[in-house]
């Protein structure tokens, strides 16, 4: 009876959780209202005071503008315009590895925008870009973030939110008006890609902005748009040509190695992909998302001990990764250790609720055991989730005189 009232009080609360987190989003009209105070347009000026071009700038705080390097360090001077006003700007801080500067705009009297952070963020989330495209007024448009690429410690954003060359250095925002990306147009392997610099490394930029210069050769953000582009066409013959590229020029990359094992993967070539991810590890112990994925490698070619472990140090790393719960249950479920499976999916549906496929492996490992109840219960949540996913959980699942 106490397991069938926790396991009924977890569905509530996540459901809970769920409906709160829908009713707390604002409208796009909000979000804009909110924050375009804060964005501004950066102006571009050769050495003869000549106007060159023009990007987009996030102010962060008193004075304080954000916006790409590709943009400010275009020319020799710059100005910032915001409500019809002009005002002079000074470099501050400049990483071109990041592409990320920050500019001194003493007279500016903007508001600053809450920063949040890229590293809690989901593919499907949406999100809001807001930025001055090719010398317009600001604007915003509107998208869902279509993928996450783990990139120095932080969460690297690829959304279709649409974003222009005039656009860049301009923000990205969540659902509450947040700034969680400096957004980057950039044209890879024949593909217009939308991309959003981290707002977690803007704190970081002081230090690394006072470090040795930079070496004058292809940094590894230019080796990512480039992977991330042939990824997202799903050109893995292209995708692993370019990862050994980038492993050769930058051997104690852990981000070059991850990439390098995500294409092995996908052409199937698994023991070279448990190598590359083995790599990565080497060189950054701590990367979670390496060790989730070496995991699911050692799940394909059935071996499961080894997928757990794998798992488990992900979750050592980050205990609220809810895919590494989903797959820690799916290797749990494949060694017939269903109990484990509950209690890992129990998990995964704690933290991500809105997750459809974590409830329907719960459901699923619940009808192993012969627990038709549990698996009536999560019909239910299903139902509101995804009405697809939950038709086919009800016709592998649920008997039909309980349908």
């Amino acid at each position: 009876m106490r397991f069938q009232y926790f396991y009924s009080v977890l569905v509530a609360n996540s459901a809970l959780a769920l409906l709160s987190t829908l009713a707390a989003a604002k409208a796009p009209e909000q979000i804009f209202e909110q924050v375009s105070p804060s964005v501004v347009i950066v102006d571009i000026f050769d050495s003869k005071d000549e106007f060159i071009g023009q990007g987009s700038g996030v102010v962060i705080g008193v004075g304080q503008v954000i916006t790409n390097c590709h943009v400010a360090k275009r020319g020799k001077s710059r100005q910032v315009r915001q409500s019809g006003k002009t005002f002079s700007a000074t470099m501050q801080y400049s990483d071109p590895s990041r592409d990320l500067c920050q500019l001194n705009v003493p007279d500016l009297r903007a508001p600053p925008v809450v920063l949040g952070t890229a590293k809690k963020l989901k593919v499907g989330q949406r999100v809001y870009a807001i930025g001055a495209p090719e010398d317009l007024e600001l604007t915003l448009s509107e998208g869902l973030i279509s993928s996450l690429r783990p990139h120095e410690g932080a969460e690297y954003i690829q959304t279709s939110a649409a974003i222009s060359l005039g656009s860049s250095g301009g923000g990205l925002f969540d659902d509450q008006g947040q700034l969680i990306g400096i957004t980057t147009f950039y044209n890879a392997e024949g593909q217009n890609l939308n991309f959003a610099l981290p707002v977690d490394w803007i704190g970081e930029l002081p230090k690394r902005a006072q470090g040795a210069p930079m070496a004058a050769k292809k940094s590894g953000l230019v080796w990512l748009n480039r992977v991330v582009a042939l990824e997202h066409k799903q050109d893995w013959q292209g995708m692993l040509k370019l990862s050994q590229q980038w492993v050769k020029s930058e051997p104690v990359s852990a981000d070059a190695w991850f990439s390098l094992g995500i294409a092995h993967k996908n052409l199937k070539q698994y023991e070279q992909a448990i190598k590359a991810y083995r790599s990565a590890l080497r060189i950054q112990p701590e990367y979670a998302d390496a060790w989730n994925n070496l995991g699911n490698i050692h799940n394909n070619i059935k071996q499961y001990e080894q997928a757990i472990q794998a798992y488990r140090e992900a979750l050592r790393i980050d205990p609220k990764y809810a895919s590494a719960w989903n797959n820690l249950g799916i290797a749990y479920g494949n060694l017939k250790q269903y109990e484990q499976a509950i209690a890992a999916y129990q998990e995964a549906v704690r933290i991500e609720p809105e997750k459809a496929s974590s409830w329907y492996n719960l459901g699923e490992a619940y009808s192993r055991q012969g627990q038709q109840d549990k698996v009536l219960e999560i019909y239910q949540t299903l139902h509101k989730l995804d009405l697809q996913m939950a038709k086919a959980y009800s016709n592998a699942f649920i008997l039909p005189s309980a349908k």
